[in-house]
């Protein structure tokens, strides 16, 4: 035998918490970490918000503004 246990897979039954309890990690800082308004509106809410805050600083016109928001209603 090449010491792997009875069955030869003993090492999955090693392995499995091990991935387990790095998963759990995984999520607990993917949890914290998310945006706290990040709930459900996927990209376009983001993007949204991020063509409406550039119009309000300025840094596009209002026509620049509509094109944009047209064609995020688009996708």
């Amino acid at each position: 035998m090449m010491g792997y246990g009875a069955d030869g897979w003993a090492w999955l039954w090693m392995l499995v918490p091990s991935l387990l309890v790095v998963s759990a990690i995984v999520f607990a800082f993917w949890a914290i970490a998310r945006p706290a308004g990040s709930g459900g509106g996927g990209h376009e809410a983001g993007a949204l918000t991020i063509l409406k805050q550039r119009y309000i600083r300025g840094e596009i016109d209002r026509d620049e503004f509509e094109r944009r928001r047209r064609d995020l209603d688009l996708s």
